[in-house]
């Protein structure tokens, strides 16, 4: 596949995703939307459909964190009901939430399935692409998840400035895996204009309401004690150093959910995890936990691995929550865990919703500024799965990160990184180290700016 080389600005804006610092302040409140709302969010699993906007009541002048965490959770509901029989992306209405089969964000389609390695248009909606075309090898059918990369360790590497970092290893000695996944309404708009390929990018792009983007963290199920407090599945898993695939037990660790909805132009931006990851444990928990010994030894400041020397049996580290869930949200999580009862759902959690301060109002970037938790922020903003050395500063959050992509393709880094020819053999750092040590002096001193110095030495890092 051919290669290409980052541009600078496409690599300046990733770095800002970690070093632009805004002027502070305090907390906005979200204008109110007019419409009828109920005063008081109630919780509801019945529905199979995503719901098209947050609903906060006319007049609401507070926080209204707990209206956009409801609208997480019934994003969440929808996503994870069982998916109708061969028409991928549509729910099974005559099944509850609980139901058995492959669940709707599982039917969406892939990444890899939307970026073809050698440029050609995606199969249609419900087909399913030729052996070729997957990094396995397999001839994929409906509900099947293959999670490998043509690019190497693609699908290990979290998403870091610029570049792809370190895997995230689990207590088992296994390496967390990562799927992306495009909703029907978001793939036509992608592949109409055929935005799959990099000389058709316009430059410009705005996605319609109801578009949805997911991403979800997986974790090889073998050893893992308590498996019944996971969603489990097959999947393909290839072999990092062999790169062979077998169909391996896997469980869903982390779900990020991201939105277009017609007061949030910006996206609302969800985060789901299993609540096993990382302590504190919840009551009734049997105190294990998937990426955390139990000790006290404290999580490394920046990640001990690179993509570039996997082993077969990593050695694991624990990972801790740097800033812990907020109090509503947590109110929030107890009352749907309670309604999901009996379903394996009943032991995932929303971490954080974040979303846009103002209204309807396209102009706004997603900088720290205009939006929720804010500059300064003492709650959770990232997921310990998939943004696991991303939790101490704001400015690498979801929205701050994204918004450096946010005029050329409408906050998707996807369609940056992988139009043909593929952005990602150039996202693969050969050597990262200039950039470890600098996120661990950021991270020691939160407050620390880069200089233009820096930031070209960087740059110049990554060209190579």
């Amino acid at each position: 596949m051919p290669s290409s080389v980052v541009s600078a600005s496409a690599i300046s804006a990733r770095l800002a995703c970690l070093f632009a610092l805004a002027a502070g302040m305090g907390f906005i409140s979200s204008p109110a939307r007019a419409q009828s709302c109920p005063a008081t969010p109630v919780t509801d699993i019945s529905s199979s459909a995503p719901p098209n906007d947050v609903c906060v009541p006319a007049g609401f002048g507070g926080n209204p964190i707990a209206y956009f965490d409801d609208f997480s959770w019934r994003s969440f509901v929808a996503l994870v009901w069982p998916a109708k029989t061969g028409q991928r992306g549509d729910p099974d209405t005559a099944q509850q939430v609980g139901g058995a089969g492959p669940r709707v964000f599982e039917t969406y389609k892939s990444l890899h399935e939307l970026f073809l390695t050698n440029g050609s248009a995606p199969s249609s909606w419900n087909s399913f692409d030729a052996p070729a075309f997957n990094a396995c090898g397999v001839q994929m059918a409906f509900g099947d998840l293959a999670l490998a990369s043509f690019s190497k360790f693609a699908n290990l590497g979290q998403a870091g400035v610029g570049h792809l970092v370190g895997p995230l290893v689990a207590q088992n000695k296994t390496y967390v895996r990562f799927e992306t996944g495009f909703n029907q309404s978001l793939f036509n708009q992608i592949v109409g204009p055929q935005w799959y390929l990099r000389n058709k990018l316009p430059g410009s792009i705005s996605f319609a309401n109801g578009s949805i983007d997911v991403k979800s963290s997986w974790v090889d199920m073998t050893n893992l004690p308590n498996p019944g407090r996971y969603y489990t599945r097959d999947a393909y898993l290839a072999d990092p150093l062999t790169g062979k695939c077998a169909l391996s037990k896997v469980g869903l660790v982390g779900l990020h959910i991201v939105q277009k909805t017609p007061t949030r132009p910006q996206w609302i931006w969800s985060t789901f995890e299993q609540i096993d990851n990382v302590p504190p444990a919840q009551t009734g928990a049997p105190g294990t936990f998937t990426f955390n010994d139990g000790s006290s030894t404290p999580m490394p400041g920046v990640n001990p691995y690179s993509l570039n020397a996997l082993t077969a049996s990593p050695a694991p580290f624990n990972v801790t929550r740097t800033f812990p869930v907020h109090p509503s949200t947590e109110k929030t999580n107890t009352a749907y865990q309670a309604a999901l009862a009996g379903t394996p759902w009943r032991f995932y959690q929303l971490t954080m919703t974040q979303w846009p301060l103002s209204v309807s109002d396209p102009s706004k970037p997603g900088t720290p500024a205009n939006t929720f938790p804010g500059i300064g922020a003492t709650t959770a903003f990232a997921n310990t799965t998939l943004e696991t050395f991303d939790q101490g500063r704001i400015q690498s959050g979801c929205m701050s990160c994204h918004n450096s992509t946010r005029l050329q393709t409408d906050f998707l880094w996807s369609l940056e990184d992988h139009a043909f020819p593929s952005n990602v053999p150039n996202l693969l750092l050969a050597n990262d180290a200039p950039i470890r040590a600098l996120m661990r002096i950021l991270l020691e001193n939160p407050h620390t700016d880069i200089t233009e110095k820096e930031q070209k030495m960087l740059e110049l890092q990554k060209m190579k």
